[in-house]
C-alpha cells in the first residue's frame, strides 16, 4: 500500500505583485474549507512552495484559501478565521505559516493540564502560556494587556471573567514555524512545504507504530505501562494480527536505549511515533541514571549527583557553599564527595555520560526521522517561542516528518494522550483528531490536513466523519473499538443528560478499555448522581487507568461513603499508582476518618499482612491532617504574615482540594476586613473544586458576592469566573 515515490510538482508562478490581494480564493469547491495564513514577507520568499502546498491540499478535498498580510496583532487573524468560518463552505481549520503573532494567555491556568506558575512572581514571558486556542476557539474572550518589548511577535492577553471557562474549539489549527531565527527560515519553510506536497500523492496505511516510555513518566509502575499498551493495541488491532509492526520501548529495557530509539526513528516504514516522557524545549529525557549494582557504583553515582547540584547552583548564581552544607547536614556526606565540580576532565566526563541518557536537538539534527507523525507527550517540546525547539527540529530536519503534536509548557502525565488516536487509521485528518485536545498548551505543528490512507474495512467512515454524517446509534454497534469510542463521545455531546442511562449501560457492558473509559469520562463531565454511584464499580475495573481516575474522582467529590472503597484501594490495589492516588484522595476527603477505615480493614485481615503499610498510612494521614489544620489554614488566616505569604498558602488548594477547608475559605471570601487580593486568590482556589459535593455552596457564595454592591471589582470579577467554572465543570474531566 506504500509508494516510495512522489509526483514531481513543477509550477511557475508570476512574481509577487505590489498590489497583491489579501485573499487568494480557492480554486476548487469542496464540502469544507481550509486556510493558509501567512505573513507577507514569508509569502514573498516562499510563494511557489505555499501555492504548491495549497494545490495539494485542494486535490485532497479541501477548498483552500491563502490569506496574507503584515499582521499587526492576533485579533486580525482571529477576525479572518471567524469570517471564513461563516462562509460557505465553512472553514474546518487553519495553518499559520511564518512569523505569525503569538498569543500569550494569562489568568487561564485552569485551561491547562498542569501549568500553575505564579503570575506575580515571574516575568510575563515565563508565566504566560503560548496558545493558539486564541485562534481556534472563537467563544473565548480576552483582554489585551501588552506586546512584549523584546519579542514583537508575543502578545499578552488575560482570559476575561465573562468568557466561557472551558475550551471548545470550532476549528483546528497548526503552526509551520522553523526552529531558527535567521533568514534560513524561508528556505526551511519552502523545503518543508514541497515535501508535504509530494507526500500527499502517496498512499500510506498507518501500519507501523513506535512508542517510547521514558523514566519517571509512569513512576516506574510496569502495570500502568502494560495497560496503556493494551489500550493502544485495542485502537490498532490489525498491528497485533501480523499486518504491520508495533514497537513498544520502555526506558529500562537497555542501557543503550538512546541509540535504540534513534535507530527505530530512522526506520523507513515508520508512520507514527509516540513519546511518553519528560522533556524540555530542547531535550527529551529518555532513560535516567541506571541503577547501581554495587557499593562503588552507588558512591560514584552520588558523587556525580553532588557535582551536578553544585554546577547547577553556579549556573543560577546561588551559593555553592549553601548547597554543600544542605547535603552534608541532610545526608552526612564527606567533604571529598563534593570534589571535582570545577574539574575540566570530570565536567567533560559527566557531560558525555549525561549525553548518552537523553535526546537533544543536536541529536535530532544528525538523523533522518522517518515517522510521518510524532506525538510528544512531554513538557515544553513544542515551546515554539524559543529557538531551537524539539518539535521544530524534527519537522524541519532531513527526515520525512509531516506533523508533530507537542506542548508549549509543562504538561501533566497520563492525561489520556492516546484518546481517539485510532481514528488516524481510518484516514481522519490529523487536525480533526487534534481538535478534540482541549488544553491551552497542546499544539499541532506542520500540515494539519495530513491523513493516512483509510483501512480497507473502514468503508465510507472517513467521508461520513468529515461531512459530520455519522449515525451514532449505528456506530455504537460497530465491532471496531475506535468507532464505538468515538460514538460514545458523540452520544454525550449530542444528548448530554439524556444520554446518562445509556452511558452507564455502555460502561457496564462494553469489553473494551477505551470504550469504558470514554463512557466514564462523559459521565464524569455530567457530574451526576449516576456517575458518583458508578464509581463504586469502576474503582475495581481491570483497566489500571480507569481505577486510577476513579479513586481521584472520589477524592475530589469528597463524599465520606467513598472512604471504605478508597481504604481498600490504598491497601490492596496491585498498581502502586492506584494505591498512591487513593491515598492522596483520602487525604483530600478526610484523613482522620480514613485512618479509622484503613485500620478496620486491616484488623479484618490476617495479622501478618499489610501491618507496615497500615502503620505508614496512619502516620501519613495524621501528617496530612496536621498540615491542613496546623499549617496551611492558620497561615492563611494569620493577618500578621505578609499578604504574599498568605496568598501562597491559599494557592495550595489549587492542587490539594481538601474538602474540610471549604467553609474556612468561604468565610475569607465574604469577609470585608480581608484584603481584596486575598479574597480574590481564595475565590480562584475555590474554582478548582469542580467535583466537590459542596460546590453548590461555593456557587451560592459567589452569587452573594455578585449581589453585594460594596464588593471590590477584582473580587466581583473573580466571583463571576469561579461561578462560571463550577457551573461548566472542568476543562477536561479526567484531569480536573
Amino acid at each position: 500500500m506504500r509508494k516510495n515515490w512522489c509526483l514531481s510538482i513543477v509550477i511557475i508562478f508570476p512574481l509577487f505583485l505590489a498590489a497583491e490581494p489579501r485573499f487568494i480564493k480557492p480554486n476548487h469547491s469542496a464540502p469544507s474549507a481550509f486556510a493558509i495564513i501567512v505573513d507577507k514577507t514569508t509569502f514573498q520568499h516562499t510563494s511557489a512552495a505555499i501555492l504548491a502546498y495549497r494545490d495539494a491540499v485542494e486535490r485532497d478535498g479541501l477548498a483552500t484559501w491563502v490569506v496574507m498580510d503584515d499582521w499587526s496583532d492576533p485579533e486580525q487573524i482571529r477576525t479572518v478565521a471567524k469570517k471564513l468560518y461563516a462562509e460557505r463552505p465553512p472553514l474546518e481549520g487553519i495553518v499559520l505559516v511564518g512569523d505569525i503573532p503569538i498569543p500569550m494567555i494569562r489568568d487561564a491556568q485552569h485551561l491547562t493540564s498542569a501549568f500553575k506558575m505564579d503570575q506575580e512572581r515571574y516575568p510575563f514571558n515565563r508565566s504566560s502560556v503560548p496558545s493558539d486556542r486564541f485562534y481556534d476557539d472563537f467563544d473565548l474572550k480576552f483582554d489585551f494587556l501588552k506586546r512584549d518589548s523584546n519579542d514583537s511577535l508575543l502578545f499578552y492577553y488575560s482570559l476575561r471573567a465573562d468568557s466561557p471557562q472551558r475550551v471548545e474549539r470550532e476549528i483546528y489549527s497548526a503552526r509551520i514555524r522553523p526552529p531558527v531565527a535567521d533568514s534560513t527560515k524561508y528556505t526551511l519553510i519552502a523545503r518543508y512545504l514541497k515535501r508535504v506536497a509530494c507526500k500527499k500523492t502517496e498512499q500510506n496505511l498507518l501500519d507501523n507504530i513506535l512508542t517510547f516510555h521514558g523514566h519517571g513518566y509512569h513512576s516506574e509502575a510496569l502495570n500502568a505501562w502494560e495497560d496503556q499498551t493494551f489500550a493502544l493495541k485495542e485502537q490498532f488491532p490489525y498491528l497485533t494480527a501480523g499486518h504491520g509492526q508495533f514497537v513498544n520501548l520502555y526506558h529500562s529495557m537497555s542501557p543503550d536505549m538512546k541509540n535504540i530509539v534513534l535507530d527505530n526513528l530512522q526506520n523507513p516504514a515508520l508512520d507514527l511515533a509516540i513519546f511518553h516522557a519528560h522533556g524540555e524545549y530542547d531535550t527529551q529525557y529518555l532513560i535516567g541514571y541506571p541503577p547501581a549494582e554495587n557499593i562503588d557504583q552507588n558512591v560514584a553515582a552520588i558523587k556525580m549527583f553532588l557535582r551536578s547540584k553544585m554546577r547547577e547552583a553556579q549556573r543560577h548564581k546561588k551559593s555553592i557553599e549553601e548547597v554543600k552544607k544542605y547535603y552534608q547536614q541532610a545526608y552526612q556526606f564527606p567533604n571529598s564527595w563534593f570534589d571535582g565540580a570545577d574539574d575540566d576532565s570530570l565536567i567533560q566526563a559527566d557531560s558525555l555520560y549525561a549525553a548518552r541518557l537523553d535526546l537533544y536537538v543536536a541529536d535530532v539534527n544528525k538523523i533522518q526521522p522517518q515517522a510521518k507523525v510524532i506525538i510528544f507527550d512531554e513538557c515544553f517540546n513544542g515551546s515554539f517561542i524559543k529557538m531551537p525547539y524539539v518539535a521544530g527540529a524534527y519537522l524541519f530536519g532531513d527526515g520525512q516528518v509531516i506533523a508533530a503534536v507537542a506542548n508549549t509548557v509543562n504538561v501533566k502525565q497520563d492525561n489520556w494522550a492516546d484518546e481517539h488516536l485510532g481514528l488516524l487509521s481510518y484516514g481522519i485528518r490529523l487536525g480533526a483528531w487534534h481538535q478534540q485536545r482541549v488544553y491551552l498548551e497542546s499544539h499541532l505543528f506542520g500540515d494539519p490536513t495530513y491523513h493516512f490512507s483509510p483501512l480497507p474495512e473502514s468503508g465510507d467512515f472517513q467521508q461520513r466523519f468529515q461531512n459530520r454524517k455519522l449515525n451514532v446509534s449505528q456506530e455504537l454497534k460497530s465491532p471496531a473499538v475506535v468507532r464505538r469510542t468515538w460514538a460514545v463521545a458523540q452520544l454525550y455531546q449530542q444528548q448530554k443528560a439524556k444520554s446518562i442511562p445509556q452511558l452507564v449501560q455502555i460502561y457496564r457492558t462494553d469489553p473494551a478499555f477505551n470504550v469504558r473509559l470514554e463512557a466514564l469520562k462523559c459521565l464524569a463531565d455530567s457530574r451526576s448522581p449516576e456517575f458518583e454511584k458508578l464509581l463504586s464499580v469502576s474503582v475495581n475495573d481491570p483497566f489500571e487507568l480507569i481505577r486510577r481516575f476513579s479513586v481521584n474522582w472520589m477524592g475530589l467529590i469528597g463524599q465520606s461513603e467513598f472512604l471504605p472503597l478508597l481504604a481498600k484501594k490504598t491497601l490492596w490495589d496491585v498498581s502502586e499508582r492506584v494505591s498512591y492516588t487513593a491515598k492522596t484522595a483520602i487525604e483530600k476527603l478526610g484523613p482522620l476518618q480514613a485512618d479509622s477505615a484503613c485500620r478496620a480493614i486491616y484488623e479484618a485481615q490476617p495479622k501478618h499482612t499489610a501491618r507496615e503499610r497500615s502503620n505508614n498510612l496512619s502516620k501519613s494521614f495524621r501528617r496530612s491532617h496536621e498540615w491542613l489544620w496546623q499549617e496551611i489554614l492558620p497561615m492563611v488566616k494569620n493577618d500578621t504574615l505578609s499578604l504574599k505569604a498568605r496568598i501562597d498558602e491559599v494557592r495550595t488548594f489549587r492542587n490539594y482540594q481538601f474538602s474540610d477547608a471549604i467553609p474556612e475559605l468561604l468565610r475569607i471570601t465574604i469577609d470585608p476586613q480581608q484584603t481584596p487580593q486575598l479574597r480574590q486568590a481564595t475565590l480562584e482556589a475555590l474554582g478548582w473544586y469542580y467535583f466537590s459535593y459542596k460546590r453548590a455552596t461555593i456557587i451560592a457564595t459567589c452569587e452573594t458576592l455578585l449581589n453585594d454592591k460594596n464588593v471590590p471589582e477584582s473580587v466581583r470579577l473573580e466571583a463571576v469566573k469561579t461561578r462560571a467554572r463550577l457551573l461548566a465543570g472542568p476543562n477536561d474531566p479526567v484531569n480536573p
